[in-house]
């Protein structure tokens, strides 16, 4: 979990809550847009299942521009995207659309400026386009007009000819729209030969590129891109398996620019996984094993597992906060169903997560739960048999997720967060845990929050509805740790 250095200030920021005022915590609409950038909900629930995003869920994000706010909610949109503060992109792009789609001349400037800078790859950009297509009725006002023209050629023309080029070759179309369809609505004129090369490609293809540069001079930069523009196309032609191994290391082609056929080769996937980036090879994983790449003793295992332990890519995910935190772990039977948005169950999340604090946070006490509380001996050298072992000797009983507000109250036990760990079971105790947090905010006199992950579960409410320090989390996945980071940090 990492520390932010800068944050955005543009949105006036909620002052620290006072433990004996329940007023301080009430949800403010600056809170429920961050909430909402950051997930996709304005209230107090992350949900792994994608939930769809409408004008239902957004508003507070709605209200701020009425009050004449919109440039500032524009800037606190563009600050989620640059600092990855967000669990899901669609709503930073669902937010973007409706900001540059409202009726204030100054925040439809401000959003049309940021496409760039929100809208990092060409998904993101369809995605924008699409999310604006669906408001068009809904907010009475078209869509094709210059200001749109001139942010999605400026999208374009903001790129070199080879960055531009392994853009579009990678991420062809989404959400119904395409390269060409946005080259030929934005009415686009390339900056560059660079840029008039690959919009060449898109709009006619191949054949015609290389019959216009055939006898031509051109420059060593233009001569590598029509090289890798050539590579795309030589890929989609053949079945030889030493070719696609040979154009995958010389041009750097990713698992995107291949057949579907390609795919079933294992030497295939061995040429991919040598430059593959640690987030695409854990959404691969299952492949790598399915396909036989990854073999005990082989050097494909060992590529991966220095991925996987290359401190600089794993150390957002490391770094400490420097909270003081309460994890707790539900021990009951149902624990070993799977997890919503993993393959894995319940149990072992939740000892996978055990084991990141005790290795990152330093004050931290881990407990485990089902009618009471017991200590959870996790340490920092355990490996995840040894937790899961130390999990299961535990006796099993009902779940009361109240208890670890309880147990850190009578232990005057200091904590800023509790994070609890269930799996669809999440309160048959007689105190409500709401009730639990408030108690011991009050007694400690500690603005303490609490997260409570029901893994696999599809809904519940533990979180009192306008407390902005409660979170229920729905499921969990890679989404979920943000969601968790941001609200640990106060940037949500």
């Amino acid at each position: 979990m990492e520390v932010e250095e800068s944050q955005a200030q543009s949105l006036n920021e909620m002052p620290e809550p006072s433990c004996a005022s329940g007023a301080s915590w009430h949800l403010t609409d600056t809170t429920r847009l961050q909430h909402f950038l950051c997930f996709g909900s304005e209230g107090s629930t992350y949900h792994v299942k994608e939930q769809k995003l409408g004008f239902e869920n957004a508003e507070a994000l709605l209200r701020l521009i009425e009050e004449g706010r919109g440039c500032e909610v524009v800037e606190e949109i563009k600050a989620f995207s640059q600092e990855g503060r967000a669990a899901k992109q669609e709503p930073l792009l669902f937010a973007l659309a409706v900001c540059s789609q409202c009726s204030d001349a100054k925040t439809k400037q401000a959003a049309f400026k940021a496409v760039p800078e929100v809208c990092c790859i060409p998904t993101h950009l369809f995605t924008f386009i699409q999310f604006k297509k669906d408001l068009k009725e809904g907010m009475k006002c078209g869509m094709w007009g210059r200001a749109l023209r001139k942010a999605v050629a400026d999208w374009y023309n903001g790129k070199n000819g080879m960055a531009l080029a392994l853009a579009v070759t990678k991420n062809k179309q989404r959400s119904g729209w395409s390269h060409k369809d946005l080259l030929r609505l934005s009415h686009l004129k390339p900056a560059s030969e660079g840029i008039a090369i690959v919009t060449k490609y898109i709009t006619k293809g191949w054949k015609d590129v290389e019959e216009a540069y055939k006898q031509k001079a051109v420059s060593a930069e233009t001569e590598k891109l029509l090289k890798y523009l050539e590579a795309v196309e030589k890929v989609k032609h053949t079945k030889d398996e030493l070719e696609i191994i040979h154009l995958i290391e010389e041009y750097g082609l990713v698992r995107e620019h291949l057949l579907t056929n390609h795919l079933k080769s294992k030497e295939v996937w061995k040429a991919l996984l040598k430059e593959m980036p640690v987030s695409v090879l854990l959404r691969n994983l299952g492949k790598l094993a399915a396909n036989s790449v990854l073999e005990p003793r082989g050097s494909e295992v060992a590529i991966v597992c220095e991925k996987l332990r290359n401190e600089k890519l794993l150390k957002k995910t490391l770094e400490p906060t420097g909270k003081r935190f309460v994890i707790a772990v539900d021990v009951s039977a149902s624990m070993t169903q799977k997890v919503l948005g993993s393959v894995l169950n319940a149990s072992t999340v939740a000892a996978v997560m055990c084991m990141v604090v005790a290795r990152t946070e330093k004050d931290s006490q881990i407990v485990a739960f089902s009618h009471e509380i017991v200590p959870c001996p996790v340490t920092a050298d355990m490996t995840l048999p040894q937790v899961l072992v130390k999990m299961y000797e535990i006796p099993v009983g009902t779940t009361d997720c109240s208890l670890p507000m309880i147990w850190a109250q009578k232990t005057q036990t200091p904590a800023d967060v509790f994070i609890v760990f269930t799996d669809n079971e999440t309160f048959a105790g007689s105190t409500p845990p709401a009730m639990a947090l408030t108690e011991y905010r009050e007694k400690m006199g500690i603005p303490a929050k609490l997260v409570v992950c029901g893994m696999t579960s599809r809904g519940f409410t533990i979180a009192g509805t306008d407390d902005r320090g409660m979170l229920d989390i729905c499921g969990f996945d890679t989404g979920a740790l943000d969601v968790i980071r941001n609200f640990t940090l106060d940037l949500i």
